[in-house]
């Protein structure tokens, strides 16, 4: 009885918002481990997000930035800081009026000198859309870490990985998207509207997807997001668009002009952002399984997007909500931080329990 009466509670606690696993004292745990276990952390990420004082580090270890072995992050970490440098002076060498530039431009025109890609004319590198989009990336990575370095490394890493596994399968979210709106009975009314209207061919969505929600969501918001797709839910975007139909429906269905509505969603409110995060965290959860998803940075299948568009093209079936959410028989914090100190490994058993985690990440 006292054992159903506790999960009852966590499950009503984290229907509500309130997180009942102690993230902190769990994350340090597995931050101890000699080598660091990245497949744990990428676990971690995907059902609890990162704690905010330890979110850089973690990033910093999943996207390869920093070995899992300790004794060498400090060395590793002086050449990046050092490569930071050289692509500075590089900078200031090869596009001279770039001094005068913002921050994410010269970060942009350090990431393209890196990769062997810096055209000789300005115009070239403001034409090209995947630098408007990286540009959105570095603009919200800037209010997350206050190291030029960090914002470099998180970047570049970020940008890579999404463009490398996320991309491929972009064409598919939007018909996702809408799949899902429609399964959703708030969706429905909303659905039938956009479609009267002819909205639904305009709507930003691949910007929205393109971005993973630069400059669209608050930071605060932003954060928690990427810490599921860095824990291997891309899908997290689907649910994320349709978060926010959900959360903006009714403005959106006093709206009788297809402009005022595509400016609107433009434009989202920043104190919908939590809300919305927690809607579409919420929808993960009950679509867990039902749509596939690209593999986390460390995963081996993570890095053969093509075999990602294949599976998605397989089983890009309609959406339906599962019986029974993610949130039953959900890892308790006690269970987690007791099987951690027990030295056994929960990665299997919180992938089983989190959504879309069907898949082993890879070390």
């Amino acid at each position: 009885m006292a054992e159903h009466e506790r999960n009852f509670r966590t499950h009503f606690y984290e229907k509500v918002g309130f997180r009942t696993v102690e993230e902190k004292k769990s994350i340090e745990i597995l931050l101890k481990e000699q080598p660091i276990k990245k497949d744990k952390l990428i676990q971690f990420s995907l059902r609890f997000g990162i704690p905010a004082m330890y979110r850089t580090y973690v990033w910093k270890i999943i996207l390869g930035i920093l070995p899992v072995y300790l004794s060498s992050q400090d060395f590793v970490w002086s050449h990046r800081v050092e490569q930071v440098r050289e692509l500075q002076r590089a900078v200031v060498l090869l596009s001279p009026e770039s001094v005068d530039c913002l921050q994410e431009h010269t970060i942009l025109r350090m990431k393209l000198i890196q990769e062997g890609r810096l055209p000789m004319q300005n115009k070239f590198v403001d034409q090209d859309p995947d630098n408007q989009y990286f540009l959105s990336i570095v603009q919200a990575v800037c209010s997350l870490v206050s190291s030029e370095v960090d914002l470099f490394w998180i970047s570049t890493r970020f940008y890579r990985y999404i463009s490398q596994s996320l991309y491929a399968n972009l064409h598919l979210f939007p018909e996702h998207t809408m799949q899902c709106l429609r399964s959703e009975e708030q969706g429905q009314k909303l659905y039938t509207h956009l479609a009267q209207h002819h909205v639904i061919s305009d709507l930003p969505l691949m910007d929205w997807f393109h971005t993973c929600f630069a400059n669209i969501l608050a930071d605060t918001s932003l954060e928690r997001i990427w810490d599921r797709i860095l824990g291997g839910s891309s899908y997290i975007l689907v649910y994320v668009a349709v978060a926010i139909f959900l959360i903006l429906r009714r403005p959106l269905l006093a709206m009788q002009s297809a402009e005022d509505m595509i400016s609107y969603l433009k434009q989202i409110p920043e104190d919908c952002g939590d809300r919305i995060v927690n809607e579409a965290i919420d929808l993960m959860h009950r679509y867990s399984g039902q749509i596939p998803k690209p593999e986390s940075p460390g995963s081996e299948s993570g890095r053969n997007s093509t075999k990602s568009v294949t599976d998605s093209r397989r089983n890009s079936g309609s959406l339906k909500p599962s019986r029974r959410g993610s949130f039953d028989n959900a890892v308790s914090g006690e269970k987690l931080a007791r099987n951690l100190n027990d030295g056994k490994s929960v990665t299997i058993e919180i992938a089983r329990k989190s959504p879309g985690s069907s898949d082993k990440p890879g070390s």
